[in-house]
């Protein structure tokens, strides 16, 4: 086995030091200045060392005196320094630094938003894409009765046929009465459903005749009594009044 360069020169440590401080010493009393550099910096040092030695609490400082120091200052920093300098914008756990400086910057109330492309690795394994295909899987004959499933199990009243694909949410608020009318023709054009987002319902959503979500969990227009429960006939006051947001 390889003996590493720390494990070489721990013998020379000691006799460099004690022999530099006697050097500095006798020096000094040609050149006094050198009494500061004995005192201040190679005396410490060796105390320090001879220290080391002769402690019993632990047993890499009487083996690796001074030069153990370096592995404790190492650990303290250790932390500090994966996190700011070898720890990735996506690496940490359990969250890593970009949810962190996401929760720091909404909690003073300032920007962010990171725009222009992506942090992740596209090519890195277990990444997942939509991509072209030179051989493409055949249409079905009927895309619109083909692609879709059943919501709603054995026991529910009134199960939902629902596409595989659908609008996501994207509230009134985010868009404009113009693409919320060409989402819901859309909708209705294709038999799938739009999700309102969290706007709640406009009298846009309901001119293409487009199947409509209402999100009611997070929407700022929702269905909730005061005390968190669900209102039943807010429920259906403002699903037919077709609530405006603001």
């Amino acid at each position: 086995m390889e003996v590493g360069v720390i494990h070489k020169i721990r013998g020379f440590i000691m006799p460099l030091l004690v022999t530099l401080s006697l050097l500095l010493a006798v020096g000094g009393l040609q050149w006094p200045w050198l009494w500061w550099v004995l005192g201040l910096l190679v005396g410490p040092v060796t105390i320090l060392g001879c220290w080391d030695l002769i402690q019993t609490e632990h047993s890499i400082l009487r083996n690796y005196p001074v030069l153990a120091h370096l592995r404790f200052i190492l650990e303290d920093l250790g932390p500090e320094l994966h996190q700011y300098v070898v720890e990735s914008n996506k690496g940490g756990r359990p969250f890593n630094r970009d949810q962190r400086s996401l929760m720091y910057q909404r909690a003073k109330g300032v920007e962010d938003k990171k725009p222009f492309g992506t942090e992740l690795d596209t090519y890195a394994p277990g990444y997942i894409w939509l991509t072209h295909s030179l051989v493409p899987k055949p249409i079905p004959e009927d895309p619109v009765a083909a692609l879709r499933f059943e919501l709603g199990g054995p026991d529910c009243i009134q199960p939902v046929s629902a596409s595989v694909y659908n609008i996501s949410a994207m509230s009134f608020g985010a868009l404009s009465a113009n693409a919320v009318r060409a989402l819901n023709a859309g909708a209705k054009r294709g038999d799938f459903f739009h999700v309102t987002g969290e706007g709640g319902i406009s009298s846009h959503h309901r001119e293409g005749g487009g199947d409509l979500v209402w999100q009611v969990g997070t929407g700022y227009f929702g269905c909730r009594t005061e005390d968190g429960q669900f209102d039943a006939d807010m429920f259906q006051e403002q699903a037919v009044a077709s609530a405006q947001p603001i």
